[in-house]
């Protein structure tokens, strides 16, 4: 693993805050209500897990790779000479983005996936400036 790199945390959106403010509102109501510990156990793990989330998803640019991180859950590597196009995205699909402002990263031959950056704009810069052959498109899909 090489120890030099560039951290960049996931951007997070609006969505985000509502399923946490809506499960930690479960996690109490179940509590208050005497509903049972199950229930308890379940919406607190769910609280629990979507805030770990939240704190621990980065994506990191070495030299020669896109590493993708979360928690013990995800790990992915792409080699940067790899990936083909980047683009701005609202793709809705599920992704290891906490906020729908994305970037789609296009690798190898048919792979994509969805990521969400705070500065995106530096996020491609170091991109381009370890493979000036990935096509940046500007416009959003």
């Amino acid at each position: 693993m090489e120890s030099n790199y560039i951290s960049f945390k996931s951007r997070k959106g609006f969505i985000l805050p509502l399923v946490t403010v809506f499960f930690a509102a479960c996690t109490i109501t179940a509590f208050y209500e005497g509903i049972g510990f199950f229930n308890v156990f379940l919406s607190g793990g769910f609280f629990l897990f979507i805030l770990l989330l939240t704190l621990k998803l980065e994506y990191r640019i070495t030299e020669k790779e896109l590493q993708i991180k979360c928690l013990f859950l995800y790990n992915l590597k792409i080699p940067i000479e790899n990936i083909r196009e980047v683009r701005p995205s609202r793709d809705l699909s599920s992704s290891p983005a906490l906020s729908l402002n994305r970037l789609r990263i296009r690798y190898n031959k048919f792979d994509d996936i969805l990521i969400s950056p705070q500065n995106q704009d530096q996020f491609i810069a170091e991109l381009l400036a370890r493979n000036p052959n990935i096509f940046y498109n500007p416009k959003r899909e």
